[in-house]
């Protein structure tokens, strides 16, 4: 019988916070940042999504991406990074990535990514979310300083998010087994100098259930 206890695990950069059993999520260091490459036609405020790609026998249409009201996702299940300084809790812009299963099981999960603007002042950041090599979004947008904008995933799969920001750049992960079991919230966080990615979850034993994976 599953534990209804939820404890909370951090991991980031030299920070490892819980116990085990926990999720593995793997901090990445914030000096593993790599010069973006530059992308033709690409201006600050612009966005493309993915359009007209052939389904395949053993693969579906790719899932949509859909700009929702902030107010809709807000609550993530997990508290934010304990090392992001801001005053705000809830995203100036956010996204949701699919759309539920129809029988997601008792353990079903949606991983949240906020990626964060903690430079002080208004910078403009790049966004590529990609899903087994192929494009399913590109916003660039100018983030408030001490602004968050969120990912939400709802269909299981296994993404991919470049934040970039001036020569820098940092890929998240988001795995499958972000969607089962334990709620997860991975805060990027855009330094001046740096950016950095912190993952908080819960911890909780859970037993396979029909309709969950």
């Amino acid at each position: 019988m599953p534990s209804r206890r939820a404890l909370f695990r951090t991991c980031g950069t030299g920070l490892t916070l819980g116990v085990a059993g926990c999720l593995d999520t793997g901090g990445e260091s914030p000096d593993e940042t790599t010069p973006a490459e530059s992308e033709a036609g690409a201006t600050a405020g612009t966005e493309t999504t993915a359009r007209g790609t052939p389904a395949t026998a053993t693969a579906g249409p790719p899932p949509e991406v859909r700009e929702v009201d902030p107010a809709a996702v807000g609550e993530r299940g997990v508290p934010r990074s304990p090392s992001v300084e801001s005053d705000t809790y809830e995203p100036f812009r956010a996204f949701v990535v699919g759309e539920r299963p129809d029988s997601p099981g008792n353990f079903y999960r949606t991983p949240h990514v906020w990626v964060w603007n903690l430079t002080g002042e208004a910078t403009t950041i790049e966004l590529a979310l990609t899903t087994g090599g192929e494009r399913l979004r590109r916003v660039e947008t100018e983030f408030p300083g001490g602004q968050p904008l969120a990912f939400v995933f709802r269909d299981r799969g296994r993404y991919e998010l470049a934040v970039r920001v001036g020569d820098r750049t940092k890929t998240v992960t988001v795995e499958r087994d972000r969607f089962r079991c334990n709620a997860t919230g991975t805060d990027v966080q855009v330094r001046p100098d740096r950016i950095e990615t912190e993952t908080v979850s819960t911890s909780m034993a859970c037993t396979t259930t029909p309709g969950g994976s």
